[in-house]
């Protein structure tokens, strides 16, 4: 089968275009900053595929979705937060949706929205029939626990970019009151993320000024904040990753979160903002419904006996186990081949 991958960002398909490489021919349409050409090539690979796997709900695929007899199965996949655009999805068009666990509820959620601050205009058009509600996962043979963990009083936050959805001047907050509160233990946190750049440049410039100085004047005692101001090489994050005891993640939105993920899959305990289908992924005990709970809970995993402690690693381990990259993305292609034969 001839599969036209459309995408303006691959973060997250190597192991889906390996699993489908395995199996099909895949081309992946290549941007041009000339919209003319740009647009030539997704024509030219709509009438060359058998099946278009259109990644994010977002250009050009929001398009694809609009071309009038397009002719060709269409699946998308929706990551994130490219839901917020599903209304300019033409969704008739659309033969198959895949769409991660923790972001199916605010997708029903919007549809349900619109519909009720919309009565007068026409509904939004049905979902697909077949669905697949995946997470992407974690590879688990990279990322695994030390053989003799001692746990520590480490805490890692991932931010990828450092931006407001991620509530990282919240966190640095928290972690203040925590080593006051409890200032009888070693707490120390280690703050990943990419500050400087131009992605979500207009967006971002205000918000890490008000960290920086959020930093300056809290004036954390020496050795307790660190930060690492740009993403850890790819093979070094996974060594790590290991020398979490526990995750914060603040965010009042995630689709699976991976980096959270790859630490679990080491054995860090995650504490998780219970942002809307948060529990789709983690049970009720790592979900937080303030910022005082995740701080209470941070405590809590502190009093913990070593080997409570390590008892816990091991729990959390077996749980994200049930997300393996590599088995989710076996699912998305049985799935790509169950709607194109659907569609013949």
């Amino acid at each position: 089968m001839k599969i036209a991958l459309f995408s303006t960002n691959l973060t997250f398909s190597q192991y889906m275009l390996a699993e489908l490489n395995r199996k099909h021919t895949v081309k992946i349409w290549k941007n041009n900053p000339n919209s003319q050409i740009g647009w030539a090539n997704t024509l030219k690979l709509l009438d060359w595929c058998d099946v278009a796997y259109l990644e994010w709900s977002q250009s050009p695929n929001i398009e694809i979705s609009q071309i009038q007899a397009v002719g060709k199965p269409l699946i998308l996949f929706c990551h994130g937060y490219d839901i917020m655009y599903h209304t300019f999805v033409d969704w008739r068009n659309i033969a198959g949706l895949i769409i991660q666990d923790a972001h199916y509820p605010r997708l029903l959620r919007l549809r349900t929205e619109w519909a009720k601050e919309n009565p007068s205009l026409p509904p939004l058009p049905k979902l697909p029939k077949k669905i697949l509600v995946k997470s992407l996962g974690v590879d688990l043979q990279r990322f695994t626990p030390l053989s003799q963990a001692i746990p520590e009083y480490h805490i890692i936050i991932h931010a990828s970019w450092i931006r407001p959805v991620k509530r990282i001047y919240a966190a640095i907050q928290q972690f203040y009151d925590l080593i006051y509160l409890d200032e009888n233990k070693p707490w120390k946190m280690t703050l990943i993320g990419q500050w400087e750049g131009t992605y979500k440049q207009e967006e971002r410039w205000e918000y890490l000024m008000a960290c920086r100085e959020l930093i300056e004047q809290l004036n954390f005692p020496p050795d307790r904040l660190f930060l690492k101001p740009t993403n850890f090489a790819s093979d070094i994050w996974p060594q790590f990753a290991k020398t979490a005891d526990l995750y914060w993640c603040t965010s009042w939105r995630e689709s699976f979160g991976a980096s959270m993920a790859e630490v679990c899959a080491c054995g860090g305990y995650p504490l998780i903002n219970n942002y809307l289908g948060a529990d789709k992924v983690y049970p009720k005990k790592y979900l937080c419904k303030t910022p005082y709970e995740m701080i209470q809970k941070t405590i809590e995993w502190g009093n913990l006996s070593p080997d409570e402690k390590i008892r816990e690693r091991q729990i959390i381990r077996k749980h994200i186990e049930q997300f393996d990259v590599k088995k989710a993305s076996k699912e998305i292609r049985l799935f790509i081949e169950e709607v194109v034969g659907v569609q013949k």
